[in-house]
């Protein structure tokens, strides 16, 4: 289990919860319950049961960025592509976003390259969610 300190955000962001997870045989995270964010006015809700791999960004551009860093921002872009509640566009807009919030966020020189890697790389897996149908709502 994973458990990140709750932690209030200066700015356009808010975090409710704190971000608790369980490692699945697969390495990937299942959320323990739901995690919200405020962003720009927006509350947004990650249902529990929700599974992220935490890493949105191109296996090739992460070396730029430790994944610590980028936890939520990770979950949150995951959602949004697996969703579909936000244009891929702003999905990818609102990662660099959340990932540079709070005070160990990412720098604008580690989040932009990785940006730049989930702009080129994004539409894969964003065409695979679209296809899908998720089953989770679109809309919290």
């Amino acid at each position: 289990t994973c458990y990140c300190r709750n932690t209030i955000l200066t700015g356009i962001i808010r975090m409710y919860l704190p971000l608790s997870t369980t490692r699945l045989a697969s390495g990937k995270r299942m959320l323990n319950r739901p995690l919200s964010l405020q962003v720009e006015g927006v509350v947004y809700t990650v249902p529990a049961g929700f599974i992220t791999d935490f890493s949105s960004v191109p296996a090739g551009f992460r070396f730029l960025i430790r994944f610590s860093k980028v936890d939520v921002a990770g979950v949150f872009h995951d959602y949004f592509y697996y969703s579909g509640v936000r244009s891929r566009r702003e999905s990818d807009r609102l990662w660099r976003v959340i990932a540079e919030m709070g005070e160990n966020g990412a720098t604008p020189a580690q989040s932009w390259p990785a940006w730049v890697g989930l702009r080129l790389y994004g539409s894969i897996p964003w065409r695979r969610h679209r296809k899908a149908r998720p089953r989770f709502p679109t809309r919290r």
